[in-house]
């Protein structure tokens, strides 16, 4: 995560990646919550398929926290194409599954973005621009300043794949001027070019965590990457 992100964590619970899978929007105390996912860029041969469970932990007036989660599945082929989804939250208790809103395909060999709702089985195709210059540890606090630092918590194995973890805290104004700390745990796959896992805990909104799950390295199924024949596709790249 980069220090603009982690900051607007502190300011107004944003959590920004691009591109990025899994987000949702909650309203919480006339504050609008944007949980947005684990970043994965669109690189080449480093196929993969999983799932991200996302939970949040927020603080409940009084004392006690309510828990809410959702899953996104996401995939990766070796052209570097990416899938990722937009679901709504459900409480953990419920068992419910997560309504799917939206999902979209990044392919960087067309440079194209397609986003498809489901609500409307309509589809968007605009120009993506893939960055040139990615991340090489997946915490790098890239121009950050004297309110934010961080450090390393060495290696070890997750999901039979090595991975390094960072600490890096945050801080900045919450509502009514107050000091926010933000702290920000994660695990990053060299390998995978993503983190696995992320931590991410503030005393005003309480704590949300990213986990990589269900992870199968290889080819995905190729509709996983394909626009569904039933779904209307507009070209917007003209306009």
């Amino acid at each position: 995560m980069r220090a603009s992100a982690l900051l607007a964590f502190s300011l107004c619970f944003t959590f920004t990646a691009s591109p990025v899978l899994g987000q949702s929007s909650e309203s919480v105390g006339g504050v609008r919550a944007h949980i947005e996912g684990i970043e994965i860029p669109p690189v080449a041969n480093a196929p993969f398929t999983a799932k991200v469970v996302v939970t949040w932990r927020e603080p409940l007036v009084g004392g006690g926290t309510s828990s809410r989660t959702y899953y996104t599945q996401i995939a990766r082929d070796s052209q570097g194409r990416v899938r990722r989804e937009t679901r709504g939250f459900v409480p953990v208790s419920s068992g419910a599954e997560p309504p799917l809103r939206t999902f979209s395909i990044l392919d960087p060999v067309s440079k194209t973005r397609t986003v498809c709702t489901t609500a409307t089985m309509n589809c968007a195709t605009s120009p993506f621009q893939p960055r040139l210059n990615l991340a090489t540890d997946g915490g790098t606090l890239s121009g950050s300043g004297s309110n934010a630092s961080q450090e390393s918590l060495g290696q070890q194995t997750m999901l039979n794949l090595p991975v390094r973890g960072t600490r890096e805290t945050v801080s900045g104004l919450a509502t009514g001027n107050r000091l926010a700390i933000t702290q920000i745990v994660s695990w990053y796959s060299p390998d995978l070019h993503i983190n696995l896992s992320v931590d991410r805990s503030n005393q005003e909104m309480g704590e949300v965590t990213l986990k990589v799950t269900q992870l199968v390295q290889g080819e995905p199924d190729p509709s996983l990457l394909t626009v569904p024949a039933d779904y209307r596709t507009i070209d917007d790249r003209s306009h």
